[in-house]
């Protein structure tokens, strides 16, 4: 008889008191068995790593001495991992209980799919709402000027581009396939911002497949560990910085040749466009606009030599990619 497949759930924490207890209280609702949890601390400050270690004793504590990231964190909290499928979880997200359960029973209909999403509600103050989180979960695609939209509602399973970040639920199998071709499952160069998408980009390349399933939900707070400070003009200026390059790590990294021409005037209009908006909007980040393509400049060579290696394990034609992009 076949063991029931184990589910890990590797929960990253920094200053997370004012929502991993509840989310951890969740994780342990879980109506599905076996389960184990990796805790990964990034050095917090808060008391809420003392707290969580004296109510759950025999979770699995990794405890850094620095604020790594998330790209960092999580690969150390996946390599860790002995589950079947890992769900690598936001702090302030709180899952329904039949949310592993759920994504099993669809994992094993189908060996093709990496990834999972699911649908994602708003947790605001207190209160899990039936308010869904506008462009998260759901199917979601990429505009033609490389940027991420979800939010396009639906009441069926559907295959999407990416799962919602802040709870995918991924197979270990695709894990394992995409640190024995590239090297990393996230890749660390990126400590925070668009690592996710760069995993989806390099899990389709591989030939996987993702799935929404509206029946696994749950709920999320967004930007929790700064607060709820959600929008990107209204984020720090190295953060802002992080997420510009990072976007330009993707695309140099994931994007086929003959895709990357098709999708060039977009790119290119992009970032003429993007100028004036930031001096509209929020000249400060014109500093991030400047320091983001230093960056990729310094880092060219090294984005190079990962994008050989991306391309040259590739499962799927250069055509593949275009039908999840859309709209400008």
């Amino acid at each position: 008889m076949e063991a029931t497949p184990l589910v890990s759930i590797v929960l990253l924490n920094w200053n997370g008191e004012q929502h991993v207890h509840r989310c951890l209280e969740h994780v342990m609702a879980q109506d599905y068995r076996p389960m184990e949890i990796i805790v990964v601390d990034n050095n917090s400050g808060d008391g809420s790593l003392k707290r969580i270690k004296a109510k759950y004793p025999d979770f699995v504590y990794i405890e850094n001495s620095d604020n790594k990231g998330y790209a960092p964190g999580m690969n150390q909290g996946i390599s860790a991992a002995h589950g079947d499928f890992v769900v690598p979880l936001n702090q302030d997200v709180c899952l329904d209980r039949a949310f592993a359960s759920r994504c099993v029973a669809k994992m094993q209909e189908d060996s093709s799919l990496g990834a999972i999403g699911g649908r994602v509600y708003s947790w605001i103050g207190d209160e899990l709402t039936d308010r869904l989180r506008k462009g998260e979960g759901e199917k979601f695609v990429m505009r033609k000027r490389f940027q991420g939209d979800g939010g396009h509602v639906t009441e069926e399973p559907t295959l999407t581009f990416a799962p919602t970040g802040a709870f995918p639920f991924l197979r270990r199998k695709m894990l394992d396939d995409l640190k024995a071709t590239s090297g990393y499952y996230y890749d660390e160069s990126y400590e925070t911002g668009w690592e996710d998408c760069d995993m989806w980009f390099r899990m389709h390349l591989r030939g996987w497949k993702c799935l929404f399933l509206p029946a696994a939900f749950g709920w999320h707070v967004g930007s929790g560990s700064v607060g709820g400070n959600a929008t990107f003009l209204t984020k720090a200026l190295d953060f802002q910085l992080r997420v510009l390059r990072n976007r330009h790590f993707t695309i140099i990294k994931n994007i086929p040749r003959k895709t990357l021409l098709w999708l060039f005037p977009y790119l290119a209009a992009t970032e003429v466009a993007i100028i004036p908006y930031f001096l509209l909007k929020s000249p400060k980040s014109l500093v991030a606009f400047v320091g983001a393509w230093r960056q990729v400049m310094r880092n060219f060579p090294a984005l190079l030599r990962k994008r050989a290696q991306i391309q040259e394990s590739k499962r799927v034609d250069g055509a593949y990619l275009r039908q999840y992009f859309v709209r400008f």
